[in-house]
């Protein structure tokens, strides 16, 4: 049976765009309408695989349909894609820790939002498969991989998938810290040495937060050293597993981990009580990497990818954020130079300004500028 989505946009042009990308670019049935109230009947009549909501509706707030939907035992764990202008962001983007599992900006690209229907609408296909043949005690775990190795960060991201989880990758501590400002999860897994901040120095950080503490840490490590564990019990961490190819250990582990944590209290911590609104005491993030669009947008290491490591954006929006500030500039990030980056500057700024602080946005287009100084002396 192909999966059904549902898409919930005044806007007449959109629905039919969004109809034709999902039907023809990824085989989904589509349902549309343009209401809130019409969308609130029509998902009490049938089972949708995934939700694509704009915020503003002409007879409601989008968000409140999120929040229904995040608090119906029927329907919470139905993916949602949040639709919204870059000019309503900065005072919508507080849905993401409402629930949502993917945020898309207007104008959005196409190509980035069928791959991320499809991805969402697949890890929750593999997860109610997992629950339904009894499980690997993972299912329905939303758990975040922490790894500067993107091919070890990627081989355990697809064995959990594999078991039913839903898994949100980073590349480094900071990146860490940066996504469970939006994301609840279940568990968080993270390489011991990384470099810039390391594993005991981010776990450490979100124990000390009063919004994160209650999450389960395990850190990986290449030796089973005492004064590392040792630092770690004082820290906090809830276990050690030895870092290698085979990750049976490592699921088995989790199980465990899983199996003897009793399950939070109404309206405490978890993946749960986290969509329900609540945020963690966190310091604002200094450097956040695009890793969950990267698989449709350049490469890790070119020079869109460390403008978007450097830019202070959230890696959920980070990367179609720039995409689009440089298209306005007339620049194509696929191959992008020094010289394109420094005349995206001000296009790269006015975005940066919808999203972050002024003291934020400066600092990362400062960051942005050296980085297209150093790109072109490299290439002198």
């Amino acid at each position: 049976m192909k999966p059904h989505v549902l898409i919930v946009d005044d806007s007449l042009t959109i629905r039919m765009d969004l109809r034709t990308l999902l039907t023809t670019g990824a085989g989904f049935v589509v349902t549309a309408c343009e209401t809130k109230a019409l969308a609130q009947k029509v998902l009490k009549t049938r089972a949708f695989s995934l939700v694509i909501l704009d915020v503003l509706l002409p007879d409601g707030d989008g968000l409140d349909l999120l929040r229904e939907i995040r608090t119906s035992e029927d329907l919470a764990r139905m993916p949602v894609i949040l639709l919204s202008t870059e000019i309503e962001v900065r005072h919508r983007i507080h849905g993401l820790s409402m629930g949502a599992d993917e945020y898309v900006g207007k104008p959005y690209d196409g190509s980035y939002l069928v791959h991320r229907a499809m991805e969402l609408v697949s890890e929750r296909s593999n997860a109610r498969r997992a629950a339904e043949g009894g499980g690997s005690g993972l299912s329905g775990k939303k758990i975040l991989v922490v790894d500067d190795s993107p091919t070890y960060r990627a081989s355990l991201a697809h064995v959990l998938r594999q078991d039913g989880c839903d898994v949100i990758p980073a590349q480094s501590g900071e990146e860490a810290l940066s996504l469970l400002s939006v994301e609840g999860v279940d568990c968080v897994i993270m390489d011991l040495l990384m470099p810039g901040m390391g594993g005991l120095e981010a776990a450490r950080r979100i124990k000390q937060s009063s919004g994160t503490s209650h999450i389960p840490v395990v850190i990986l490590t290449g030796h089973d050293d005492a004064a590392t564990r040792a630092e770690g019990a004082r820290i906090g961490v809830d276990d050690f597993v030895l870092k290698a190819p085979e990750l049976t250990m490592l699921r088995s582990r989790l199980r465990g981990l899983f199996r003897n944590r009793p399950a939070p209290a109404a309206g405490g911590g978890g993946a749960a009580a986290r969509r329900a609104g609540s945020s963690p005491d966190l310091p604002p993030p200094s450097s956040r990497a695009g890793s969950r669009a990267r698989s449709v947008f350049p490469g890790a290491g070119s020079l869109f990818d460390q403008v978007v490591a450097v830019s202070g954006l959230s890696s959920v929006i980070g990367p179609s954020t720039i995409v689009r500030a440089c298209r306005r500039a007339g620049i194509d990030p696929w191959s992008m130079s020094p010289e394109d980056l420094h005349r995206a500057l001000p296009a790269i700024r006015e975005t940066l300004r919808m999203f972050l602080s002024e003291e934020d946005s400066e600092r990362g287009i400062a960051a942005i500028s050296l980085l297209a100084r150093d790109a072109a002396s490299a290439a002198s």
